[in-house]
């Protein structure tokens, strides 16, 4: 197993160990938050997609952090596909990265994913975008920030 897969489960493990610290004693008087965004793009041959969420719960007992992600990627006909994510955890902050790529001959499928938990609020942006040769690239963006007071979502 390589190294980075390695680092990668150890930070998936650490993040489901402080997800499961939610269910703390006296949790009723907790605070909690939490979202993410998901998206992804398809072509003839190839598709990418990501996602990305995290929380932040905050109780007498203190604060439990977490983030999450992943994404798929799959491309025919002798093409190449990838994926790769990294989270990083600290006691104030919670970050994670994902993205997927695909690609033959003729088209490219790419998705990026950023979630970020900090200072009782969860950002998280979701970039896709696919390219087949000759034409323009067809680009989205799904942006949202998760406060106690609501959630706030941006689609370009």
């Amino acid at each position: 197993m390589s190294q980075y897969r390695q680092r990668a489960r150890a930070a998936a493990a650490y993040a489901v160990t402080l997800s499961a610290l939610i269910a703390v004693p006296g949790a009723s008087l907790a605070q909690s938050v939490s979202g993410g965004t998901s998206g992804g793009v398809t072509g003839g041959d190839v598709s990418a997609s990501t996602y990305g969420s995290g929380q932040q719960t905050t109780s007498p007992d203190g604060t439990a952090i977490g983030v999450q992600g992943g994404g798929e990627a799959a491309a025919a006909n002798g093409g190449s596909a990838s994926t790769k994510s990294d989270a990083k955890l600290n006691e104030r902050r919670a970050m994670q990265r994902s993205t997927a790529t695909a690609r033959d001959e003729d088209e490219r499928a790419r998705s990026r994913t950023r979630t970020m938990v900090r200072e009782g609020e969860v950002r998280s942006r979701t970039m896709s975008r696919y390219k087949e040769r000759g034409e323009k690239p067809v680009r989205e963006m799904t942006y949202s920030v998760t406060t106690p007071e609501g959630t706030t979502t941006k689609t370009k």
